[in-house]
């Protein structure tokens, strides 16, 4: 059980204001206006003065001057709309950054793609333009959801808290399963994938060759969560965190970074909310040396001749966030209207809700839904073998164009709001905590993913994070009023 002082000083923790330790109080109104103004001036200034050179060497410069200055205007609805505190953990803050670094990383890596590939040209500017734009709007729905749900609290209701002890056994139960289903899994696929060249052209069949076990197997992603709570709330010891980076490893053995990168993205965010405040240097530490090295270790399992041309800076580039050039594609190959999707791939964003058994009870093919995802109908239109990622908002605008992405930006910014306003009043002891840690990193994840794979990582995850509630949970007794 936990201790009620435990919860008390939990509880006075959370009370620290802007003005504290975890949170920096924003620039002086006139400084950062000042910053902002200077920028949009200049951008200005270089259109009117150099419009015809830029033309002709750069003919999408109005998309890119438009982008660079929405992100200004984003930078004060961030600092003055959001407010402090600034941290890892607030979904509302994580998500735009999130956004501003894909634009970043993602624009290098076109860069380098036509250095290797000199006849290869999408609009990127005009990617870099919607993902600023849908940021715009998203953040003032996140002001506007913020200020309703603030009104509507719930600090006096009861919430689950984890039993430490059954928590720590269920823990080690759940590792044990997803190691023998780790091994019958890769004993059926005849190889361990992420060694053994690029897994991406069979990885599909994964599921298929491994069957329930490969099911079993992904429950090391749920292992490694578990282990994230109680490492955040100071209940883990070295054999926890060593059944949590065994977890990593098992999933990780498929090829896809995204089964290894969400656990980590929801054991930073619950770090920083209950136990102590990542530094914002050691965030950026850790995206500048990780992107990289997720980038090599790809090089390395694809061996593909040609990408050797490239310099190692270059090189580098070109392995981080591809996605970003299928969304400059996408929004030229949909851009002219007559090829919008009409809602044709959200039913995706559905069927993952429910188990297949009972979308059968009423007639509905899970498979053949799911199978018509945006990945797949992309893939199709780009004569690719694998899925093609292009985020949240390009899905949006590839089946209904500017107004389908605006109005998505709205739904995702609610979203953002809601899940700010509720994570920001968990505690290291309460079951929820998990849960709206999972909900946000898959939320800035669908930026650069799908809309079935953010449905699909709720339930995947938590179901069996429900089932685990069941065991290793207890609600607490009201407490009676004292006159």
């Amino acid at each position: 059980m936990v201790d009620i002082t435990d919860l008390q000083k939990e509880n006075a923790s959370d009370t620290v204001t802007s003005a504290g330790r975890w949170a920096f109080a924003p620039p002086a109104h006139p400084v950062l206006l000042g910053l902002v103004a200077a920028w949009c001036v200049a951008l200005t200034a270089v259109a009117a003065v150099a419009d015809t050179e830029l033309s002709q060497i750069w003919p999408d410069w109005p998309f890119a001057f438009a982008a660079a200055a929405t992100w200004g205007l984003n930078l004060l609805v961030v600092v003055y709309g959001i407010g402090p505190p600034f941290c890892l953990s607030r979904a509302a803050v994580l998500a735009p950054a999130f956004a501003l670094l894909m634009t970043l990383f993602g624009s290098g890596s076109y860069w380098a793609t036509i250095q290797l590939y000199p006849d290869y040209r999408v609009g990127i500017e005009r990617a870099a333009w919607l993902v600023a734009a849908c940021t715009c709007i998203a953040l003032l729905a996140t002001v506007g959801a913020g200020k309703v749900l603030r009104r509507l609290q719930d600090s006096g209701r009861r919430h689950l808290q984890w039993d430490w002890p059954r928590l720590s056994a269920v823990t080690f139960l759940v590792f044990a399963v997803a190691t023998v289903g780790t091994v019958i899994t890769v004993r059926r696929i005849g190889y361990v994938p992420i060694l053994s060249g690029d897994p991406a052209s069979v990885r599909v069949e994964f599921p298929l060759i491994g069957g329930i076990w490969y099911r079993l197997s992904m429950l090391g992603g749920v292992a490694a969560l578990l282990v994230a709570v109680q490492a955040a709330a100071r209940r883990a010891g070295v054999a926890h965190y060593s059944v949590g980076l065994a977890s990593l490893a098992m999933v990780g053995l498929y090829g896809p970074r995204f089964f290894v990168a969400l656990p980590l993205g929801v054991s930073i965010l619950l770090w920083d909310r209950v136990r102590a405040r990542v530094r914002l240097a050691w965030a950026m530490t850790f995206v500048l040396v990780g992107a990289p090295v997720l980038a090599l270790v790809g090089y390395w399992r694809q061996q593909d001749p040609s990408v050797a041309l490239l310099g190692p800076f270059s090189l580098v580039l070109y392995g981080i966030l591809g996605e970003f050039r299928d969304l400059g594609w996408a929004l030229d190959y949909y851009g002219f209207g007559d090829r919008f999707l009409h809602g044709g791939t959200l039913g995706g964003l559905v069927v993952p809700l429910l188990p297949t058994p009972v979308w059968h009870l009423v007639g509905i093919d899970k498979a053949a839904i799911y199978a018509h995802s945006s990945a797949s109908v992309l893939a199709d239109a780009m004569g690719q073998t694998t899925g093609q990622r292009i985020g949240a908002y390009g899905e949006f605008f590839i089946n209904f164009g500017w107004w389908g992405a605006l109005v998505g930006a709205v739904l995702y910014g609610i979203l953002i709001a809601y899940l700010d306003n509720r994570y920001r009043g968990v505690q290291s002891s309460q079951v929820r905590a998990v849960f709206f840690a999972l909900a946000i990193a898959a939320t800035v994840f669908a930026q650069i993913g799908q809309l079935n794979m953010f449905t699909s990582t709720l339930t995947g995850y938590g179901y069996p994070l429900g089932l685990i509630v069941l065991v290793a949970a207890w609600l607490p007794r009201a407490r009676r009023a004292s006159f």
